[in-house]
């Protein structure tokens, strides 16, 4: 395993760009729960939480794809006005909760909050650009899904005893410094940036795309579900067991299990066929959160989550796989962006319902609504499965361009 990830790490600037992409992913996993956290904990009411925190997602959904193909076509370096958006949203949210203004003034915030561009893609478009073999390009992606679970180790277990021991706003103060200095750290390296596609007669995806991604988006939307349900109706199940201070330490624990399974995923030659492997990892995530959400103790929920987790990171980078097959380099910051859209509209209903359900039901119905999502992420991916199959071989084979396109313009 080590060597494997030593032969793409060890490229001039690939380590670099990776830890510097690890900090500006930083809101990624920190964002969205410092929210549900602040505005829970001066309003106290789960379903304003998930309220705002859903605004905040839907925006950050319908500005993914604009600002990715921005940045496709004018460059990485668009994300300096992106963050400075970012920073002017995290003070608003952050003044306005704790003068307990009005809920609109939080929308407003979250929203400007939300404008974080593709961050996700960054430094995958930079793998992406190079490497060549598809071997190298896996190990990288499973290396991003792996590094991703890394902040979700760390960034749920300590933004949520950051808001409980230290100050509220201590999450958000963590989310804004890590993509600062990330994106500060990552522009600096110029020599592994993709070139932008202005002025090179390279086109974007626009709403003329392969009807595959548009299956692989679909099957992204239950997986953001059930991320959005599954983040709030954990940090409820445990302060309804006395210890809420323990719910970013199981969100952490869990998505150590992702790590680990993201690694291993990462570091095997597989022989299954790319669409085997997008099958195959949604089923095994639709069984593991399934069964996790009948746990009775935390304890046990932790521990079979640990276990259930291990199925996230190889589902991101199957999806993310499918989609770096599918679309040229110049137009990779923006398929991937229909990837985050698809995320970004399922954790905005999952945060938003799993909210209201646990109000009038407690934790468990919540979970209720995990394990239908997970399970949702299996249907959608067996059902889209015939068209990632063809399109992804046909790709392969160098004839890209006889892949069919489905215009969701006219749809």
């Amino acid at each position: 395993m080590y060597r494997t990830y030593h032969a793409i790490l060890s490229r001039p600037g690939a380590a670099k760009f990776a830890f510097a992409g690890l900090l500006a992913r930083l809101p990624i996993s920190t964002f969205n729960l410092s929210v549900i956290l602040l505005v829970q904990i001066q309003y106290g009411q789960w379903e304003i939480a998930g309220r705002v925190a859903a605004v905040g997602v839907i925006v950050w959904a319908l500005q993914t794809m604009p600002t990715a193909r921005w940045i496709d076509r004018s460059g990485q370096r668009r994300m300096i006005p992106l963050t400075i958006v970012f920073v002017i949203g995290v003070v608003l949210v952050g003044v306005t909760a704790m003068a307990r203004g009005p809920e609109w003034l939080l929308w407003l915030g979250v929203a400007l909050g939300s404008f974080t561009g593709p961050l996700g893609a960054l430094t995958r478009a930079r793998w992406s650009h190079i490497l060549d073999d598809d071997d190298d390009i896996h190990t990288a992606f499973s290396l991003e899904g792996a590094l991703d679970e890394v902040l979700f180790v760390a960034g749920p277990a300590l933004v949520t005893w950051l808001a409980y021991a230290l100050h509220p706003t201590s999450g958000l103060v963590l989310a804004t410094a890590g993509m600062t200095i990330g994106i500060a750290l990552l522009l600096a390296r110029t020599d592994t940036e993709p070139p932008p596609s202005r002025g090179t007669g390279a086109t974007g995806l626009g709403l003329r795309v392969p009807t595959a991604l548009i299956a692989v988006a679909l099957s992204a939307v239950g997986l953001g579900a059930m991320f959005g349900a599954f983040d709030i109706s954990t940090v409820a199940f445990a302060t309804e067991a006395g210890h809420e201070d323990w719910g970013g330490a199981v969100l952490g624990i869990i998505s150590a299990g992702s790590f680990v399974g993201g690694l291993i995923f990462g570091s095997r030659k597989w022989r299954t066929p790319l669409w085997g492997r997008f099958v195959l990892t949604a089923v095994l995530l639709g069984i593991g959160f399934t069964v996790l959400s009948f746990m009775p103790t935390l304890i046990a929920y932790t521990a079979v989550g640990f276990v259930a987790g291990m199925a996230i990171a190889p589902v991101i980078t199957s999806q993310d796989s499918v989609i770096q097959r599918l679309v040229k380099q110049s137009q990779l910051i923006e398929g991937m962006a229909w990837l985050r859209v698809g995320l970004g509209v399922g954790v905005a209903f999952g945060s938003w319902y799993a909210g209201r359900l646990i109000d009038a039901g407690g934790h468990r119905s919540g979970l209720w609504l995990v394990a239908g999502a997970a399970i949702g992420v299996a249907v959608l991916s067996l059902a889209g499965a015939w068209w990632v199959r063809r399109d992804t071989l046909r790709a392969r084979q160098g004839v890209s361009g006889e892949i069919p396109i489905a215009d969701v313009s006219t749809h």
